[in-house]
């Protein structure tokens, strides 16, 4: 797979980015390790500034390749992931548990969003 980041210069290249699959959370589960999803669009300035930016940050991307398994989806390509997690726009980073191997969850996130959702497991 093929992943678009800003056509200005960045790193975002540098981190490990896996496609949304089930063997992206396959390897979540077996490394014990929570997913890191990223959902972007390349029509998107922010984007572009998130790739440009933190996506850059030596510290950043040694920090995201080596304690996640990170997960990056194209809004325009995958809709039906961004309406699941995306809550308000672009880019979106989410943190997502998968069940480990040893039963419980390697990590516990909160969720962001409208005063009606907050504090309710979606």
């Amino acid at each position: 797979m093929t992943f678009r980041f800003s056509p200005r210069p960045n790193r975002a290249a540098e981190i490990g980015w896996r496609p949304w699959g089930g063997k992206a959370f396959q390897e979540a589960q077996v490394a014990d390790k929570p997913v890191l999803l990223a959902i972007s669009a390349v029509w998107c300035h922010w984007c572009h500034v998130m790739d440009e930016t933190s996506y850059s940050d030596p510290e950043v991307i040694r920090l995201i390749n080596e304690r996640y398994v990170p997960i990056r989806v194209d809004n325009d390509e995958r809709p039906d992931v961004n309406r699941r997690y995306n809550m308000g726009g672009w880019p979106t980073t989410a943190f997502l548990t998968v069940i480990s191997r040893a039963g419980r969850r390697p990590l516990g996130v909160p969720a962001f969003g409208p005063r009606a959702t907050r504090g309710r497991a979606s």
